[in-house]
């Protein structure tokens, strides 16, 4: 009897822990689709005015918050498959990030050509930011092992 009401207690709490890390999850995708829409209005309407700052903030907010344990990289789902992967995903979308400013800086600001302002250039790199982020983590999940 004490033996089952221990086991009881263990499976709310995994429950539990699973339930969080999908809410986790949902608040990874809920903020990059924010982030995405708040990223395509800077580009076509060229302006962070009115309450899209505000909007930016809450999606940045959503999709970083839920980002470790989306990735793998905390308890309960924490192992060391889901890590690595986790963490070689991150480490390309951020390389990926680094080179979409590189050639911003390159071509718009260096090349004297067009010039982009600073919310399209911001709308550029949060979409790139978003997309890049969960397509490596899909990507290299559906993979298997990586090294």
């Amino acid at each position: 009897m004490a033996q089952n009401m221990i086991m009881d207690e263990k499976e709310q709490k995994n429950s539990k822990s699973i339930g969080m890390v999908r809410a986790r999850a949902i608040s990874v995708y809920l903020g990059g689709a924010l982030l995405i829409a708040c990223a395509v209005l800077m580009m076509l309407g060229d302006t962070l005015g009115d309450i899209l700052w505000f909007e930016v903030l809450l999606g940045l907010s959503l999709f970083m918050g839920g980002m470790s344990e989306f990735l793998g990289l905390r308890k309960p789902l924490k192992d060391e498959r889901a890590a690595r992967i986790g963490t070689l995903a991150t480490t390309y979308s951020w390389y990926t990030v680094l080179l979409l400013v590189a050639t911003i800086v390159m071509i718009f600001g260096f090349g004297g050509g067009h010039k982009v302002s600073m919310e399209q250039a911001v709308g550029a790199i949060l979409i790139t930011m978003v997309v890049s982020s969960l397509s490596f983590n899909w990507y290299l999940g559906r993979k298997g092992d990586v090294e």
